[in-house]
């Protein structure tokens, strides 16, 4: 049978550009951990393995140059490299530097395989999964579905059950996703992004370092009326990430408040967010950051493997006198409103932006992104404890990036951070979330409390 090749879909374009343009190739390295309470045996946990590739189609990409353009095919059969890692007699710091070690090493390689699986006893005597895999074909999502989907597969093959029901093609995703721009829905796209731009003057670069970022910069090109930075440096990505949280008694607050006034718990993250970087940035009621989405809408979406994530620019401006009420409603409603039109390539809207601000291409408005996705990873019918673990893999395309994610059935929240080394202290991380804590604590008391008001927390 002649192979099929496909075109890079707009998703997977931008992190081979990241890729491409650093010296730390482990850029796309996406690398967690699960253990469970459970004693798995590991032959039939390897079996279970096995199947699940199989099942996922998005484990059999293998990307390759074609004529000088970047190409994906699908593998016939998976390869699943599957190895064992054993850390009985270890200790926590000797497991975690080794899982480290292989989160740093490149696993995108052009014509081979883009995961590893290895099947893992911790120092403490559980057992679980260690999985390494490329951003190119797997986001965090499908990273979730293919570990819920490894599980349920070994718990029918332990208990002789049918397995459970497999996952959806990502192939004809993938093949929707470079059909897109010849459909009547790219062209409304487009037109909201354009008249979203239109709207309002050039946006200003805010960091969470402060507003002396920009004023440096502004002195360095000897122009006081910048608005944004020269922030292109892919080169230089060596990164670190901080896992902070949020325990389950704000957790709890925040779902009751949210259920109370209809909005999403995103909303109150991101204002909490937003409202850190006008802080430190002179009070600047107008801030650019980005927002990761999913686009994980239909079942379809939600059950296959595969990278959909697009970064999309969220922009809010709000005055002083803004409830913290109000605030949180306007974002909830632009969030909705950004979702709808999130199917076009991300690096088009850029260059929108770029085109109708006059913006120079090394140009940005922001360093910052951030990514509201808490997942829960559980077994239904099953009262299995399972903890999850992202290892950062050393590396990162932009300043600082938050990734938010469910606290493993504790009820709390998981922030993790990862940032620059040479561009953004510990320290800021560590204000920002104790901020965001605050802000938000004040905002579920009072939330007629001003933004004003929210600014002036210590």
């Amino acid at each position: 049978m002649e192979r099929k090749y496909y075109d890079l879909t707009a998703a997977q374009n931008i992190l081979f550009f990241s890729q491409k343009y650093t010296i730390h190739k482990q850029v796309n390295n996406v690398c967690t951990s699960v253990l469970v309470d459970k004693e798995l045996d590991l032959d039939r946990l390897k079996k279970a393995i096995e199947i699940a590739y199989d099942r996922n189609d998005a484990l059999r990409i293998r990307i390759v140059k074609v004529d000088k353009s970047m190409k994906q095919y699908f593998e016939d059969k998976a390869d699943s490299h599957i190895e064992f890692l054993d850390f009985t007699g270890k200790t926590r710091d000797q497991m975690e530097k080794k899982l480290y070690k292989i989160a740093s090493k490149p696993v995108t390689v052009w014509g081979k395989p883009l995961s590893k699986t290895y099947m893992i006893r911790s120092y403490d005597g559980r057992t679980g999964l260690y999985f390494v895999v490329s951003h190119m074909i797997m986001d965090s999502w499908a990273i979730t579905t293919f570990f819920k989907d490894v599980f349920g597969i070994y718990l029918s093959l332990e208990e002789g059950k049918d397995l459970p029901k497999p996952l959806k093609s990502f192939e004809k995703l993938l093949i929707e996703d470079l059909n897109y721009k010849n459909t009547k829905k790219y062209k409304v796209d487009r037109e909201f992004w354009e008249k979203e731009f239109q709207k309002y003057q050039e946006p200003i670069y805010t960091s969470v370092n402060g507003y002396n970022v920009l004023e440096d910069f502004r002195k360095k090109k000897k122009d006081s009326n910048l608005r944004y930075l020269g922030t292109i440096n892919l080169l230089r990505t060596k990164a670190k990430h901080a896992v902070l949280t949020f325990h389950k008694e704000l957790v709890e607050k925040m779902e009751a408040y949210c259920l109370a006034n209809r909005v999403s718990m995103q909303s109150l993250v991101l204002l909490a967010f937003r409202s850190y970087f006008s802080k430190v940035n002179r009070r600047e009621k107008d801030i650019f950051f980005h927002t990761v989405i999913a686009r994980r809408g239909t079942l379809a979406e939600k059950n296959t493997g595969g990278s959909r994530v697009y970064f999309m620019p969220f922009r809010t401006i709000f005055n002083e006198d803004e409830t913290f009420k109000k605030a949180c409603e306007i974002i909830n409603e632009k969030q909705t409103t950004i979702y709808r039109h999130s199917s076009i390539d991300p690096l088009e809207v850029m260059s929108i932006w770029k085109g109708i601000y006059d913006l120079p291409q090394i140009g940005a408005y922001s360093g910052a992104s951030v990514t509201f996705q808490p997942v829960k990873l559980v077994l239904p019918g099953q009262d299995i404890k399972i903890e999850s673990k992202w290892y950062g893999n050393g590396a990162a395309s932009q300043d600082l990036y938050l990734t938010v994610m469910d606290g493993d059935g504790t009820g709390s929240l998981k922030f993790y951070y990862e940032y620059l080394v040479h561009k953004v202290p510990l320290e800021n991380i560590e204000k920002l979330h104790e901020y965001m804590i605050k802000a938000i604590e004040a905002g579920i008391a009072n939330n007629e409390i001003t933004i004003g008001e929210l600014l002036s927390i210590e």
